[in-house]
């Protein structure tokens, strides 16, 4: 997982979904340009992924993954609007697909607009109530717009979901440092380092405010 973390802004999951599940015997022509489409993505080569998903929208127009996994790659390129008009196509072709939803609102979050990004995460949670990283990345909506209370409620239900998920952690621990919890900050940095993230448990310590 990469995370963007720096005490004083929220960690931020740089964690798009993609839909990587191959189209096998009896692919259609679209179908398997969208899987030379995500062997591309996988190997790190976007632009080739971008050129291949494009070919398969050009065969199928209706084929959903093949825009939200371009949406992906526009993304990694830094390319949001472009990312953003694909997630709008698949999940106007998929309203049912979480993953599409969460992206688009990561996408909006990136950009600054947390009340569009919260609306999709919103969705995103109501098609799959277990999407931890929703819950976390709506929480850390939730505190940028200055309301802790609904941020913590939300890094709860993540950690509830995935109690290994160390983002969530962290970004708790924001939230109860910057409330001037620094028991509740110290426990949640100290969990959050066992699992792999401990720049919050070093930003404590160089601060002398760790408190047990």
């Amino acid at each position: 997982m990469k995370t963007l973390f720096k005490f004083g802004m929220v960690a931020t999951a740089l964690i798009v979904f993609c839909l990587t599940v191959a189209f096998t015997f009896g692919a259609s022509a679209a179908e398997e340009a969208y899987n030379r489409g995500v062997t591309a993505q996988d190997r790190g080569d976007l632009q080739e992924a971008i050129k291949q998903y494009t070919e398969a929208i050009k065969l199928d127009p209706k084929l959903a993954p093949a825009y939200n996994n371009r949406g992906n790659a526009y993304d990694e390129l830094g390319d949001t609007s472009k990312a953003i008009a694909d997630y709008d196509q698949a999940t106007k072709l998929d309203p049912s697909n979480a993953k599409a939803y969460y992206n688009r609102g990561l996408a909006y979050s990136n950009l600054g607009d947390k009340n569009k990004a919260i609306a999709d995460y919103n969705q995103a949670i109501k098609l799959d109530p277990n999407l931890a990283l929703a819950y976390s990345n709506r929480g850390n909506a939730y505190d940028e717009l200055g309301d802790t209370s609904k941020a913590i409620a939300d890094y709860d239900q993540a950690i509830k979901i995935d109690p290994n998920l160390a983002l969530a952690y962290s970004n708790r621990g924001l939230a109860y440092f910057n409330l001037g919890d620094y028991k509740s900050a110290t426990k949640d940095a100290r969990k959050a380092c066992e699992l792999g993230d401990c720049e919050g448990l070093q930003y404590l310590e160089q601060k002398n405010l760790l408190s047990d």
